[in-house]
C-alpha cells in the first residue's frame, strides 16, 4: 500500500532547515558572528542584557494582562497561571504559521484549569483586540510621522507591498473583530451561514449540536464584552500596559545597536524601523516569519549597522526575540498535553487569532 504524504511534516522540516541555514549563514559567512568574535569590535554585554530584559518585559506584561482579564470572573486564576498561559501561547505562536496556534493552545491550557471555555475565549479575544488596536495606532503614527524617511529608505516596491499589506491587514482584522465583538445580530448571521455550510458538507456529526454550542458561547462572549465595558479602569490599565509592552518590543533593536558601543542613531528612528519590520514580516505565513523577518530587518536597519556588524546584530535580534522565546517557553508546552476528553471536545470548536 502507498503511504500518504505527510505535508505537515515536510513543511516543518523545510522551516527547520531554513532556520538552521540562516543561523549558520549569519554565524559563519563573511562578516558574520564568528568573524566579529575574532575581531576587536567593542561589545557591551549590559545592552545585550537590556535587550533580553525588554523581551522578558513584553512576555511578563502579556502574562499580567491575561491575569487581569481572567480574574474578573472570580476564576481560580493566579499571576503564575498567567505566566504559564503566556509561555504556552508564545511557544505555539513561534512554531505555527502566522502565529495561529498561540491562542487555541492557551484555551486548551485554561480548560485544564477548569475555566469556562466561553469565558476564556472572550478574555483572550478581548486581550487580542486591545493589543491589536494599540499596535494599529502605533503603525498609523509611524506611517504618518516617518513616511518621508522610509520612502527614501525603501526603494523596493515588493517590500513596500508587504509593508502596506501588513498595515491594511492590521486595520481590517481589528475592524472586523470590533464589529463581530459588539454586533450580536452580525454574529448570529455568521453562525447561520456556518450552520448551513456544515449541513451541506456533512463532514461533521450533529452539525446542529455544534451550532447550538457555538451560539451559547457567542452569547456568553457578548455578555462578557458588555461586562468589560462597565469596567473602564481595567480597560485603561490594559491599554497603558500594552502600550508599554509594544514599546519594549520596539526597543530591542536599539539595545542591540548600543551593545556595539555606538550611539549615533535616534532611538525613535530605530523603534519606528522595528514597527515597519513587524508590518513587512507579518504577511509571510511561516513560523516566526522565517526569512521575511531577517530580510526586512536587514533592509530597515542597514543604515544603522555597519556592514561588519549587520549580520551579528541581526542574529542577536533574532535570537532574543525568537529562538530565546522558544527555548524558555518549550517546557510550558507540556502543560497542554494529555488534556481530558471534555476539554478536547470543547476546544475542537475554537479558532482564535493570535497577537
Amino acid at each position: 500500500m502507498k503511504k500518504k504524504i505527510n505535508f505537515n511534516l515536510i513543511f516543518n522540516i523545510v522551516v527547520i532547515v531554513i532556520s538552521v541555514s540562516l543561523v549558520a549563514y549569519f554565524c559563519f559567512s563573511e562578516d558574520g558572528l564568528a568573524d566579529l568574535i575574532k575581531s576587536d569590535v567593542c561589545m557591551d554585554i549590559f545592552w545585550i542584557f537590556m535587550a533580553a530584559v525588554c523581551q522578558l518585559t513584553n512576555m511578563f506584561i502579556d502574562s499580567t494582562i491575561t491575569w487581569l482579564f481572567l480574574r474578573r470572573g472570580n476564576q481560580p486564576f493566579t499571576l503564575l497561571d498567567g505566566i504559564k498561559s503566556s509561555c504556552v501561547g508564545s511557544f505555539y505562536s513561534c512554531i505555527t504559521p502566522s502565529s495561529t496556534g498561540g491562542q487555541p493552545m492557551q484555551i486548551v491550557f485554561l480548560s485544564k484549569k477548569h475555566i469556562d471555555i466561553g469565558f476564556a475565549m472572550s478574555c483572550m479575544t478581548q486581550k487580542f483586540l486591545v493589543y491589536q488596536i494599540t499596535t494599529t495606532l502605533v503603525s498609523v503614527t509611524t506611517l504618518i510621522i516617518k513616511f518621508d524617511f522610509f520612502v527614501k529608505l525603501i526603494d523596493n516596491p515588493i517590500l513596500w507591498f508587504f509593508v502596506l499589506m501588513g498595515f491594511l491587514s492590521q486595520v481590517i482584522v481589528t475592524s472586523g473583530f470590533l464589529i463581530v465583538s459588539f454586533s450580536t445580530r452580525l454574529s448570529k448571521w455568521l453562525l447561520r451561514i456556518i450552520g448551513a455550510l456544515l449541513k451541506k458538507i456533512r463532514l461533521i456529526k450533529d452539525p446542529q449540536g455544534k451550532i447550538d454550542y457555538m451560539t451559547g458561547q457567542v452569547e456568553l462572549f457578548h455578555n462578557e464584552n458588555k461586562a468589560l465595558m462597565k469596567q473602564p479602569k481595567l480597560l485603561i490599565i490594559s491599554y497603558i500596559l500594552i502600550f508599554i509592552q509594544v514599546m519594549a518590543i520596539l526597543l530591542v533593536p536599539y539595545c542591540i545597536y548600543r551593545s556595539f558601543c555606538v550611539n549615533e542613531a535616534s532611538v525613535t528612528d530605530m523603534m519606528f524601523s522595528q514597527s515597519f519590520v513587524n508590518l513587512a514580516s507579518s504577511m509571510v505565513p511561516l513560523p516566526g516569519a522565517t526569512g521575511a523577518a531577517e530580510l526586512s530587518f536587514s533592509v530597515f536597519y542597514n543604515r544603522f549597522f555597519g556592514k561588519n556588524i549587520m549580520k551579528s546584530a541581526l542574529l542577536l535580534w533574532r535570537t532574543i526575540t525568537y529562538y530565546f522565546v522558544i527555548i524558555i517557553c518549550f517546557p510550558f508546552s507540556m502543560l497542554t498535553k494529555n488534556k481530558d476528553k471534555e476539554a478536547s471536545a470543547e476546544n475542537d470548536n475554537l479558532e482564535l487569532p493570535d497577537e
